[in-house]
C-alpha cells in the first residue's frame, strides 16, 4: 500500500494549497487568486491551482495578499472588421495580448489565456465598427452594462458622405437620440452621436434612413469611461477606481 505522505513528499503540493497557507485564505480565495495570473512561480506566471510545487519560490502580488482580488474589466480600441463574437475567426480576444497593451496599463495583472477566455463582452458594436469595446470576467458589471432599465450613454463618432441638411440632421435626432455636426466639408460631414443604451445597427440605421451614406463610426465613451487615449487595437485594464 502506498504511503499518501511519502506521494504527497515526492510530488509536492497544490499550489492552491501552498498559496493559501501563504496568505491565510481559503482554497477557493486561493484558487482566484491563481487563475487571475497574481501568483509566480520562480518567476513565471502560473494559473492552474492545480499545479504542484516542492520548495519553488513563490511570489504573489501585493494586490491579493489578502486573498481577495479585483474581477477583471478590460476595454479595447476595436478596429475595423473585428468581431464581438467569440466564435468568429477574427473576434476581440484575439487583440489581448502583450504587444497591444497599452503602456499606461498600470493594473500589474498578468492576463493568462485562462482568464483571457473568462472575459466576456458587454454592448458589442458590428463588425465594421470601431472604438470602445468592453470585456469583464464581473458578473455585477456585466449586469451593470447591459441593464436595460437603467441604460448607459454611449457617445458616437459617424462620418459620412456629402453635406447634412437642417432636415436630415432633425430625422437624426428621434426621442432620445442627440445628433450634432462636428466637421463639416462638401465631401465628408462629422457627427457626434449620444443616446441610452447601444443596440449593433441603431445608430447605422438612424444615419441611412435619412439617405445619407454611413463610412465611419466609432463609439468613444461608454458613461463615463473614454476609449481615449488607446490606440486603434490597444487595451488596457479598467482601474478599480474607475466607474462607468
Amino acid at each position: 500500500m502506498t504511503d499518501p505522505h511519502a506521494t504527497a513528499s515526492t510530488e509536492g503540493i497544490r499550489l492552491s494549497k501552498r498559496v493559501a497557507d501563504i496568505l491565510k485564505c481559503s482554497r477557493a480565495e486561493a484558487e482566484q487568486v491563481i487563475v487571475g495570473g497574481w501568483v509566480k512561480v520562480n518567476n513565471l506566471v502560473v494559473d492552474e491551482p492545480a499545479h504542484r510545487v516542492k520548495d519553488e519560490q513563490i511570489d504573489i502580488h501585493s494586490t491579493a495578499q489578502r486573498g481577495k482580488v479585483p474581477l477583471l474589466t478590460v476595454i479595447l480600441h476595436k478596429t475595423p472588421g473585428q468581431s464581438c463574437l467569440s466564435q468568429s475567426h477574427n473576434n476581440i480576444w484575439k487583440s489581448l495580448t502583450p504587444e497591444t497593451r497599452s503602456h499606461q496599463d498600470r493594473s500589474g495583472i498578468t492576463l493568462t489565456p485562462r482568464l483571457q477566455k473568462s472575459l466576456q463582452c458587454a454592448a458589442a458594436l458590428e463588425d465594421a465598427a470601431t472604438g470602445l469595446v468592453v470585456l469583464t470576467e464581473d458578473p455585477a458589471m456585466l449586469r451593470k452594462l447591459l441593464d436595460e432599465r437603467t441604460p448607459l450613454e454611449h457617445e458616437m463618432l459617424a462620418e459620412v458622405q456629402g453635406p447634412v441638411s437642417p432636415d436630415q440632421l432633425h430625422d437624426m435626432c428621434p426621442t432620445g437620440l442627440k445628433t450634432s455636426i462636428s466637421s463639416a466639408t462638401p465631401q465628408k460631414t462629422g457627427l457626434r452621436m449620444a443616446f441610452k443604451g447601444y443596440q449593433p445597427g441603431y445608430a447605422a440605421g438612424v444615419i441611412e434612413n435619412t439617405g445619407l451614406r454611413l463610412t465611419g463610426l466609432k463609439r468613444v465613451r461608454m458613461g463615463r469611461v473614454l476609449m481615449a487615449p488607446l490606440a486603434p487595437g490597444e487595451w488596457r485594464a479598467l482601474m478599480p477606481y474607475e466607474r462607468f
